[in-house]
């Protein structure tokens, strides 16, 4: 076993630990817990199989196996991006909204 492999499998086993912790703290939904472990899983399956990447890669038409997992690490970073923008977006208007009706509340109290 190579030193990657074993730092990859430490890595991801303590991020799965994580990962059941923050499900059992209610930290993390269902989904997004499943959805971390499967990312996980996939890690360690991909550190000790490698070829895996080269057949992902093939089936697309690209070159090599790495060029797959970049192409598939930027999507996912970009649908990530997406999420959050919008969270953020409808935490925003939840906020204005709070403040528009708090002065309005404040101002009729003044009257």
């Amino acid at each position: 076993m190579f030193t990657y492999q074993i730092v990859a499998l430490i890595i991801s086993l303590v991020a799965i630990i994580i990962g059941i912790r923050q499900y059992k703290n209610e930290s993390f939904n269902l989904l997004i817990f499943l959805s971390w472990d499967i990312i996980w899983i996939g890690v360690i399956i991909i550190t000790f199989y490698p070829n895996i990447t080269t057949h992902i890669a093939h089936t697309f038409g690209l070159g090599r196996g790495l060029d797959a997992l970049y192409i598939i690490y930027a999507i996912f970073s970009f649908y990530v991006m997406f999420k959050l923008y919008n969270k953020i977006e409808k935490q925003n208007k939840r906020i204005n909204d709070l403040v528009s009706k708090l002065a309005i509340k404040e101002h009729e109290d003044d009257d």
